[in-house]
């Protein structure tokens, strides 16, 4: 198995349903930005791509400042594209496994730990949370509860798909689909369950901002 050396982190869209105007990876939360967050726990990775599309400039000034090596990739057509399509825009260059997170999750740092150790044990590895949020999309596991076996939208499965996982480049593709529909054709694949979430309203910025503030429920 390949060592885990690849991150990408998807920072190009408009976020528009939390009516911010600014890109939801400069949102804060707890006193620091989405992509703050993200990048302190990713200081591992030999490797980290952003890719930007929506305020370009202001995400790659902040993220720079951060950390001077990321590899920037620009998304120019970010408002007709989805995220599949920003990390083809890497994983087209790749031939080993890569790390794909959204840049508006929220990630509790033991549990995200953990997933990473996992993914030294699995080729493959897909994040699954309790955490549910206004529009996510639902898990579908194995009787063993080991695999994710599918994906619905209906909300009859306790556990969400997280927008986290360890796959292998071939999976991504330059189609107008979501990354859990690139994904299914290549089902099952080991779950792993961790305390994450993104963030598409404000209900879930909400939470996100209760769940940090109480260390994930500690403190309730």
């Amino acid at each position: 198995m390949s060592p885990l050396k690849h991150v990408v982190i998807s920072a190009a869209g408009i976020g528009s349903r939390l009516g911010l105007n600014k890109p939801k990876c400069l949102v804060e939360v707890a006193g620091r930005s989405l992509l703050d967050w993200h990048l302190e726990r990713l200081q591992w990775a030999e490797t980290v791509w952003l890719v930007v599309g929506f305020h370009e400039e202001e995400v790659i000034e902040h993220a720079i400042a951060i950390r001077s090596d990321l590899i920037i990739v620009r998304n120019p057509d970010y408002a007709r594209t989805n995220t599949l399509q920003s990390i083809y825009r890497v994983s087209r260059h790749l031939g080993e496994r890569l790390l794909v997170l959204d840049a508006d999750t929220v990630v509790e740092p033991q549990s995200f730990g953990a997933f990473l150790q996992a993914s030294e044990r699995h080729e493959q590895l897909i994040g699954i949370s309790p955490y549910i949020t206004s529009d996510g999309v639902r898990v579908l596991l194995d009787e063993e509860g080991g695999h994710v076996s599918g994906f619905t939208r209906e909300p009859r499965s306790a556990m969400e798909w997280t927008g986290i996982a360890v796959i292998h480049p071939e999976i991504v593709r330059n189609e107008p689909i979501y990354v859990y529909q690139a994904i299914e054709a290549h089902l099952p694949l080991p779950a792993f369950e961790l305390k994450a979430f993104d963030i598409d309203t404000t209900a879930d910025l909400d939470m996100a901002r209760h769940v940090l503030a109480t260390q994930w429920g500690q403190h309730e």
